[in-house]
């Protein structure tokens, strides 16, 4: 089935989904009438009730199905996503930015399995059994590039086992891949630049990927989504940030680069809460990348810095 949605862009539910496919503009799953479509939507929903849609590390992204209160039923939406096989349906996902906000597509997906989780809590926090999808994606990437620095670790992580070593390729690139998708769950945009639509961002690890553990490695509060010009800054050690969340500049950077990459740094606002974890890491960012990572290139640099 052709849709016309990109994916990693945004769409206007109201408009451009339901105004295209129908099915219901209210809930977490819609089911068109008119189409062979199954259309699911991810977010804060469920995170609010004391649960969260989450992908494990083989890349199964774990979906709970709808129903607010009480044991969720096997009827509805909940079949739509279970049997869209069998209906000769094409399911897709789409993650919900926030109230009023635009929606982003993650594509297309296959259901594989379901399973009940009990002890989930309902819309007035009483304990329930959940229906949970395993969700496989049908997509090689979310829209969104790693960065610089990350690729080239990457590469060069698989340079090193050699070119008959396919599994270790292959593991390397999931790795990368299961960081990405669940990055997208903790960080919606580029704190810098204010763009969420993922065709325009990188994907870049606070701790860099050569100095992670393999648990930080596919971490995604290890990472911060960035427009290509701030991935490679925040790469490089140009930029990184407090514990506040107050943007951190190197005396070293030209002046004249600030002013060329047109992103406005105002080191006296707070560009957003970070995790404790995420804290964690910069912490490490701080004290390993930041002002160093570019000493190599400082020759080169402009000597108004």
């Amino acid at each position: 089935m052709e849709l016309p949605f990109e994916v990693g862009a945004l769409y206007n539910r109201q408009k451009q989904i339901h105004g295209v496919f129908g099915g219901q503009q209210q809930g977490g799953i819609s089911t068109p009438k008119e189409h062979p479509l199954v259309i699911a939507f991810t977010g804060e929903a469920g995170v609010s009730h004391g649960y969260h849609d989450f992908w494990d590390d083989d890349e199964v992204f774990h979906y709970f199905g709808e129903g607010q209160i009480g044991d969720m039923k096997y009827v509805a939406g909940n079949r739509a996503i279970g049997e869209h096989v069998k209906d000769g349906k094409t399911l897709v996902v789409f993650q919900m930015m926030g109230k009023g906000r635009p929606y982003r597509y993650l594509g297309r997906f296959m259901c594989q399995s379901s399973y009940v989780q009990p002890g989930t809590p309902d819309r007035e926090g009483q304990l329930r059994s959940a229906i949970v999808f395993r969700l496989r994606s049908l997509e090689a990437s979310l829209g969104l590039a790693a960065s610089e620095t990350d690729q080239a670790e990457i590469d060069a992580a698989i340079d090193d086992v050699g070119a008959t070593s396919t599994r270790r390729e292959t593991e390397v690139r999931t790795k990368q891949r299961l960081f990405r998708e669940r990055l997208i769950g903790v960080e919606k945009g580029c704190r810098l630049t204010g763009i969420e639509d993922l065709r325009f961002l990188r994907a870049s690890h606070i701790k860099p990927w050569a100095d992670s553990t393999h648990s930080e490695r596919v971490d995604g509060e290890n990472g911060l989504l960035l427009a290509p010009h701030a991935d490679l800054l925040f790469d490089r050690g140009w930029i990184s940030f407090s514990a506040s969340g107050r943007l951190l500049v190197s005396s070293s950077l030209p002046s004249d680069v600030q002013v060329r990459f047109g992103l406005k740094f105002d080191t006296s606002i707070r560009y957003g809460i970070f995790s404790r974890k995420q804290l964690s890491f910069l912490e490490f960012h701080r004290d390993v990348v930041f002002d160093r990572r570019m000493e190599i290139s400082r020759p080169f640099h402009s000597s108004n810095a």
